[in-house]
């Protein structure tokens, strides 16, 4: 309903007359843009890792250390081309790059032991953005939008359990994805220096379905045995954002911006081929598990604080 609603905005928008400028331009202008980000991100490899081991009967706390400040975020430019063509002012077309890592920590529980893990996690995605600014008074814009994403995780865990049985482990995870995504963002100049601005992106996979890959490898070296993990497959996703902030010009053409941000990215791998095998063959159980965790639907969940500066560059 969520999504119907916000693509509904988004028709009545284009027919009344991400990323959103953050701010008035003039003429034809490159906006170049950089941002650091502080909060939150849990990854949906986190409950895929739940999942897997669930077979082993071993239970895992949630990660800690999903909090931190990422220097890399919205790293990019947008290029503004005036038209003046009545409400329609401009289109524009812009890349932007986000970075975060995190360096996860967790403990797990089985019968007759404790595991001590650990994993360094990569998320990196840009969005290539298509849209144009409708202006029906002088103060207010709207920005419809189109976002072809492109995003890839990466994780490099390693295990350690104390207890009986003890073991050693390491765990590979990787995706790739691609998806368009339909979002809007609106801007109101409070006078010539502020704005406040709010920016969505709710609407998809749209024209470019989402496709990927996922690849799953983990193995454990036990006093009694030895187990190893596999799963590979297709992998989807799409997202669902909310932006809101301020900007203010403190000398011409430069802004300093600062904004909340929460965005949901829900995946899944698709037609994966699966197996679980030990010393002792393949484990149908541990087979099913593989498949399950790496099929079902999870969230990549982004939020936190975004602080940021924005040049213009007039051609």
């Amino acid at each position: 309903m969520k999504r119907k609603i916000v693509f509904f905005l988004m028709v009545i928008s284009l027919f009344a007359g991400s990323v959103s400028a953050q701010g008035k331009v003039d003429g034809n202008t490159i906006r170049f843009k950089g941002a650091l980000f502080f909060g939150s991100l849990r990854s949906d490899l986190e409950k895929r890792n739940f999942y897997s081991d669930i077979v082993g009967l071993e239970y895992n706390r949630d990660w800690q250390n999903n909090r931190g400040m990422t220097l890399i975020n919205d790293l990019g430019f947008d290029y503004f081309h005036s038209l003046n063509a009545g409400i329609l002012s401009n289109v524009f077309v812009g890349l932007h790059l986000n970075r975060f890592g995190r360096g996860y920590e967790w403990n797990s529980y089985y019968a007759n032991g404790l595991g001590i893990k650990e994993a360094d996690y990569r998320l990196l995605y840009s969005d290539i953005n298509l849209g144009i600014t409708i202006s029906p008074v002088s103060n207010f814009r709207i920005l419809p939008k189109y976002v072809i994403r492109s995003m890839g995780q990466s994780l490099e865990g390693s295990y350690l359990g104390l207890g009986a049985p003890s073991y050693l482990g390491q765990d590979t995870k990787n995706t790739t994805g691609t998806s368009g995504l339909l979002g809007v963002g609106f801007e109101f100049d409070l006078n010539d220096r502020a704005t406040l601005f709010a920016d969505f992106l709710l609407f998809g996979p749209f024209l470019l379905n989402s496709a990927g890959s996922y690849n799953s490898e983990q193995y454990r070296i036990y006093n009694n045995g030895v187990v190893f993990n596999y799963a590979s497959g297709g992998y989807t996703f799409y997202s669902e954002k909310i932006s809101f902030g301020g900007s203010i010009v403190v000398v011409p053409k430069l802004r300093l911006f600062a904004s909340f941000e929460s965005e949901r990215m829900t995946a899944k791998s698709q037609s994966p081929i699966a197996f679980s095998v030990s010393e002792n063959g393949v484990s149908s159980i541990g087979t099913l598990m593989e498949f399950v965790s790496a099929t079902a639907e999870h969230n990549i969940i982004v939020s936190g604080l975004k602080f940021g500066v924005t040049y213009d560059l007039n051609l």
